[in-house]
């Protein structure tokens, strides 16, 4: 609570939002208009980030409760994290921050009209086992973009939230079909508004912010079933169907998370000790994430490559590739140090934000820390 406190203190101060804002617009009376539609999440795993996004069939670590509960029955080692600590923020962000001195200028009037976002993941004491798991997590977002139509304006979101995940995973048919089960409960805070020129010169803008704000529980469930065929010799393929957030996660001006129907299709092998995975993927079968459908966007694949398994479940060192919407290439590597209970993600990847497929590239950088054994 007290970190809520700290966040709705800031959002609270409409008197330097509502300066920031009057400075962004003007900034961008004569920028083009960019949309931001990108898909709400809970959580996301860098390490499924570095193979394009498609990790449905993968699932075989402490993500597997974010992303198929089935999952949890291809968890071969126990892994207990005491404490995890992630970021993850996109070029233009970085751009800025980068800027010299006398180049700031400059440099945000070049950013005008595109995506600043930024997060930061934490989680603690969380375990993940063979078959069940539970996950302690908090995260705080910030992404925000200036529009500009004939009349300019501005879209934030801003929002803190913490909860906890837990989930079990079941097999049948002779270990054929896992079928797992997760529930999650959220608590976030945060505001999620648009906000005119004209807003800004208005008395009232001070208490329309604040009124805006919310701060809001939700209860969901996941439900999963992940298909093993092995008929192909050192070819381990699974096919994976799952039911995420049923019913919708609503936590009202901040924002909601819709249910999807995601499917999944991966294969794994070992070649001479080096581990192999690909995978792909096709969520939202509904077209519930964004508001305009793009078949294209709802399409994952990707491949990791690991050698050494090490006690956690992890290997000691792998690296990925993938197509994020099929069309935006992402990378990223895993360090998990033999000897020492630290293990490093990182992944370069894009996300896209336009109402049109492939219109509008937001590339980001993610990094994740975890204090493990």
């Amino acid at each position: 609570m007290t970190r809520i406190k700290k966040v709705y203190a800031v959002l609270r101060a409409p008197v330097l939002l509502k300066y920031c804002l009057i400075l962004l617009i003007v900034s961008g009376l004569f920028s083009q208009a960019a949309f931001g539609d990108e898909p709400e999440h809970l959580r996301q795993s860098v390490r499924a980030l570095g193979m394009g996004g498609a990790f449905i069939a993968v699932a075989n670590d402490e993500f597997a409760l974010y992303y198929n509960p089935a999952g949890l029955q291809s968890v071969q080692q126990t892994i207990v994290e005491i404490v995890t600590a992630g970021a993850t923020t996109n070029q233009n962000l970085l751009d800025l921050t980068e800027a010299e001195t006398g180049d700031t200028t400059a440099t945000f009037g070049d950013l005008v009209g595109k995506n600043i976002y930024t997060e930061i993941n934490l989680g603690a004491m969380s375990i993940t086992a063979p078959g069940w798991g539970y996950s302690i997590f908090g995260n705080l977002l910030f992404n925000s973009v200036i529009n500009n139509p004939s009349v300019p304006f501005f879209d934030v979101k801003a929002y803190v939230q913490y909860g906890m995940v837990g989930g079990f995973g079941m097999s049948y048919l002779d270990e054929l079909l896992d079928v797992g089960m997760a529930m999650k409960s959220v608590t976030r805070a945060g505001v999620t508004k648009t906000v005119h020129v004209y807003d800004l010169l208005g008395d009232d803008f001070n208490d329309s912010l604040e009124d805006d704000f919310s701060e809001k529980d939700s209860i969901t469930y996941d439900l999963g079933v992940i298909y093993h065929f092995d008929q192909i010799p050192n070819l381990e393929t699974k096919v994976a169907y799952v039911v995420r957030n049923i019913g919708d996660m609503d936590f009202a001006s901040a924002g909601m998370i819709p249910m999807t129907m995601d499917i999944g299709i991966s294969a794994e092998t070992e070649i001479v000790g080096l581990d192999f995975i690909f995978a792909v993927d096709y969520v939202d079968l509904q077209n519930r994430l964004t508001k305009y459908e793009s078949y294209l966007r709802n399409i994952k694949a990707g491949a990791e490559v690991g050698v050494f398994k090490r006690s956690n479940g992890h290997h000691a060192l792998s690296l990925r590739m993938g197509l994020n919407a099929s069309y935006y290439l992402s990378t990223g590597f895993s360090i998990n140090i033999p000897g020492l209970p630290i293990k490093i993600d990182y992944a370069a990847w894009s996300e896209e934000i336009g109402f049109l497929a492939g219109k509008i590239e937001d590339k980001r950088q993610s990094v994740h820390v975890s204090i493990n054994f």
